[in-house]
This record gives structure tokens, C-alpha cells and sequence, in this order.
């Protein structure tokens, strides 16, 4: 069983899912260990994803990755239309493979990491899995998606659960499925900073995940919008706030003044609330189910979060 901990002086290429940025947000305290430990780390990623990564490291190696071809629709997230893409993301799973093999024929390796990307990955190298949905909230008819799931995660040496083993933020979703899985702790890009001395003032609305739901959140939390005083994300929609920002660094320093945050319920943005201790008002995008059951499970049992409830 190989823990983060265990692994040093090594040559490792990393890459994360392009489904929103929650994925290389919580990979930055993974790879700052990492990097603390001496190894050497190449980042398959995407133009938009090296920019944020630039902003936190200056000792990383980057890789132009193609990102997956996910496609959203305004109204939410549909599991069926999104079954209806796994044929073009299949082609793409296999443009990657072959991407991969061809960069290690000419670069050696120790360890090839991969966040929630079920392509990247290679016979010849020791490979990991970085998830915390080892096992898919969805319903029994269409449980082929959850056999393809399980099948790929098998494909990997050992799969890194970002959760808690005792309290299971995740719940039923973090469920290890190999023996050879370890729970690696909640990550959380806050676990790199001191807390803040400034006083917790702040209203934050984050426009988080992908930006065709983002009216959502508008409609959602309409009736608290005039008390928002710093909006989170590429746009500001028009929001007479006093301050608008877009830059990771900037963000970070107002999310350690936050007192309440207003995002969806992502799980990363969950593990950052969790390191804030902030108040986290949130909603789920309407139909994706991983979303939805954490939501509901936060809401249910608390886990230590300060929380409230604005789904209605």
C-alpha cells in the first residue's frame, strides 16, 4: 500500500479532469507534498489549468494535454445526455492512452498520477487514481455507467480516496473497492496557508463548476444578491458588488475573510469549507446525482460543517 508519504526522489507526471477546476484545486496540497519530497513532477494539463497551477508553483513541468470534450446544457446536468457522449469521450480516453505511451517511450518514469482522468495511465508504470467517488451515486437502471466505472479504476495499481476514512465526507461515493486503496485525508488548497487574522466578514459568492450553470446559482440566491460583497469567477453577471474577482490568489485571500459562501455543493469546494470553518449556503446542479447526495448528506448529518440550507 503506497501512501503520499512514501514517495520521494521520483520522476512523476500528474494530470486532472477538466470537469470545472475542483480537480486542480484539490491537487495542489497533494503536489506540494510531493514536491516537498523532492520529486520531480510533470502536470498534463490544459492552458487554463497551467495558469492556475503557475500561481502556486514555480518548480512544476508542464505538458499541453487535450482536455475531455465534456459538454453541459443550461439546464443542468443530464445523466443521459451524458451517456449519450461516452462514445466521443471514449475515442478521446483512447487519443490519451496513445499520448501517454508515446511521451514515456522517450521520457522514464516512477509514477504516473492521475486525477479522475481514467486514460492516463500506462501497463509499464506504476499508476494512481485520485477520486472520491469510487462508487457512483446513481440508479440501478442505467448501472452499466457504474460497471464501466469500477472497471476502470480497477485498470490502476492503487486508487488515493480524498476523504476522511472515519468521518466519510463522501459517504457510500468513497467506498474503497480494492484493498490496495488508501484514504489520503480531505485536500483542500487552504491546508497550504495560515489562517487568516482578519476578522470573517465577508459574503462570497463563488461562481463554481461549469459555467453554463451559473445562472442557476443567480436565480437561487436572488433574494441575498444585494448582500454579496465579493463574486468569485471569470464573469460578474452585473452584480453591483464591491468587489469582482478572477485570480486564484485573490480569491484564496478573500476566502479567509469569508464568513458565508454561496457556491454549488461541490465536493472539493466542500473540503475547502471544511479548512475555512466558514458558513456554506449551496445548492446542487439539478441532476448531477454525486451533487445532490452530498448535499443532502451534508445537510442531513452536519459533519461538522456550519451549513445552511437554500435549495428551495
Amino acid at each position: 500500500m503506497l501512501i503520499p508519504d512514501q514517495i520521494s526522489n521520483a520522476k512523476i507526471i500528474f494530470s486532472p479532469l477538466n470537469w470545472g477546476m475542483g480537480h486542480v484545486s484539490r491537487s495542489l496540497p497533494i503536489l506540494k507534498q510531493l514536491i516537498n519530497q523532492e520529486n520531480s513532477i510533470t502536470v498534463f494539463c490544459s492552458d487554463e489549468q497551467e495558469r492556475i497551477y503557475r500561481q502556486y508553483f514555480n518548480n512544476l513541468c508542464y505538458e499541453r494535454h487535450e482536455p475531455y470534450d465534456f459538454r453541459f446544457h443550461s439546464n443542468g446536468f443530464n445523466m443521459f445526455r451524458f451517456i449519450s457522449q461516452i462514445p466521443k469521450l471514449f475515442k478521446q480516453h483512447l487519443k490519451e492512452k496513445r499520448r501517454l505511451k508515446d511521451y514515456l517511450r522517450y521520457h522514464p518514469t516512477d509514477y504516473i498520477i492521475s486525477d479522475q482522468r481514467f486514460g492516463f495511465r500506462n501497463k509499464s508504470v506504476f499508476c494512481i487514481f485520485i477520486t472520491h467517488q469510487c462508487v457512483l451515486p446513481i440508479p440501478w437502471y442505467i448501472s452499466i455507467v457504474q460497471i464501466i466505472n469500477i472497471y476502470h479504476i480497477k485498470k490502476f495499481n492503487q486508487t488515493w480516496i480524498v476523504d476522511d476514512e472515519q468521518i466519510r465526507y463522501a459517504g457510500k461515493l468513497s467506498r474503497k473497492i480494492k484493498k490496495e486503496d488508501v484514504y489520503v485525508g480531505i485536500k483542500s488548497r487552504f491546508q497550504l496557508t495560515e489562517a487568516s487574522t482578519k476578522l470573517r466578514t465577508l459574503r462570497v459568492l463563488i461562481f463554481n463548476g461549469p459555467q453554463e450553470f451559473h445562472h442557476l446559482l443567480l436565480h437561487s440566491f436572488r433574494d441575498e444578491l444585494e448582500n454579496i460583497d465579493v463574486v468569485i469567477g471569470k464573469h460578474h453577471y452585473g452584480l453591483g458588488v464591491k468587489q469582482h474577482v478572477f485570480s486564484w490568489r485573490e480569491a484564496d485571500e478573500v476566502l479567509m475573510q469569508a464568513q458565508y459562501v454561496y457556491s454549488f455543493s461541490g465536493y472539493s469546494t466542500l473540503m475547502d469549507i471544511k479548512t475555512l470553518g466558514c458558513v456554506w449556503k449551496c445548492i446542487p446542479t439539478p441532476g448531477q446525482k454525486e451533487q445532490e447526495y452530498i448535499y443532502k448528506k451534508t445537510l442531513a448529518e452536519g459533519l461538522g460543517l456550519q451549513f445552511d440550507n437554500l435549495s428551495d
